[in-house]
């Protein structure tokens, strides 16, 4: 199926066609994970989870950088809008995410100067044009931004800025992967690997992965074509007993990814445990900056060193990001926790779970 023009992803006749042999494979009940927010949104906003076979059900991962930022790095944001003559920035997502005691929502409301910004350029800017104040960054997310947070400190650092520093909370997917599949009552017939990520770290990165566990994997695009081609892919690779990891996403997908930000985000950062909210630590799964970079590190400039600390009492965004529940199974969904009042990240951000199922569902 080759296909060339952006309308060609979004051909009824195509899709029903891509249902239909869904359907007819004969398979029994299948949980397929997608590990990407965007996804997620992308299949609730075109109805996919609504057209396929009862017997497969969709789980949203661990996806969505804001929604597996431990509790204890909100908290951090938090302390960082406190301190006097900081100006905190931070991308629009992290904004409502409610911290142990506060947000920084609540912290801008009354009165700490948080801002959002577009980009982490734009946060340094905020620092050229404020010289006299120390700007932090809340650095949340995967592959796909860490490039580019790593040019950003280069270029600082050329610029000889000295009062620009981020917060590291930076996650890598492949060894999100590895914790999911060793965690006891996951249960997982297939990733539908993340699109944007990949075009970063290849097809490669996922290898050793599934090379562990032959677990049926494809690599995806966001157009319900490519979403259903990818079901259909594992559906077929669980009804002959023959896994694979596919690369359903080749026009912007290599075997090696971006090797020129790779190398950047590599001369920057290095590897690092991280904690995962509802997983836990997981080793090599972060990136911290170098000795050499350290100047840009607010959690060594400010000395933060925040404990870890429970979820919110009854949140259930831990496990849904696990896929051992939905957003439905939580008590508080839809009661305690909405979009205006949210308990965890998964309401919040725009490719959480909850929000997807609280919007669409």
């Amino acid at each position: 199926m080759s296909l060339k023009y952006i309308d060609e992803y979004r051909d009824s006749d195509l899709a029903k066609m891509l249902v239909k042999k869904i359907q007819s494979v004969n398979c029994k009940d299948l949980r397929l994970m997608e590990v990407c927010g965007t996804h997620t949104m992308s299949i609730f906003k075109h109805g996919i989870r609504t057209i396929l076979p009862k017997e497969i059900t969709l789980l949203s991962g661990p996806g969505c950088p804001v929604c597996v930022t431990a509790q204890k790095d909100v908290d951090a944001f938090v302390e960082f809008a406190r301190q006097n003559n900081v100006i905190l920035t931070t991308f629009g997502d992290l904004i409502k995410v409610p911290g142990s005691g506060s947000s920084l929502a609540k912290e801008k409301a009354e009165g700490a100067d948080v801002r959002i910004v577009y980009s982490v350029f734009d946060a340094v800017d905020i620092a050229k044009q404020n010289p006299d104040k120390e700007v932090v960054f809340c650095a949340v997310g995967f592959e796909t931004t860490i490039p580019t947070l790593a040019a950003t400190i280069l270029s600082a650092r050329e610029d000889g800025v000295k009062n620009f520093t981020i917060y590291s909370a930076n996650k890598l997917t492949p060894p999100a992967l590895a914790a999911l599949m060793e965690t006891k009552g996951v249960q997982i017939d297939g990733f539908i690997l993340p699109g944007h990520v990949s075009v970063i770290t290849g097809t490669n990165a996922y290898r050793g992965t599934f090379e562990k566990y032959n677990i049926p994997s494809v690599i995806t695009g966001f157009e319900p074509i490519d979403i259903l081609k990818a079901i259909l892919i594992l559906v077929q690779q669980n009804a002959t007993g023959l896994p694979a990891l596919v690369n359903a996403y080749p026009r912007a997908v290599s075997e090696n990814g971006n090797l020129k930000a790779k190398t950047i985000m590599n001369q920057v950062f290095k590897l690092c445990d991280a904690s995962w909210r509802g997983i836990g630590q997981i080793p090599t799964s972060g990136m911290e900056l170098k000795k050499e970079f350290a100047a840009f590190d607010a959690a060594k400039k400010f000395n933060m060193d925040m404990p870890e600390v429970s979820e919110p009492a009854g949140c259930a965004c831990g496990e849904i990001l696990m896929g051992l529940k939905t957003p439905k199974a939580c008590k508080l969904y839809k009661k305690k926790c909405t979009p205006m009042t949210p308990v965890g990240p998964c309401m919040v951000s725009s490719e959480g779970s909850c929000a997807a199922f609280y919007r669409y569902s």
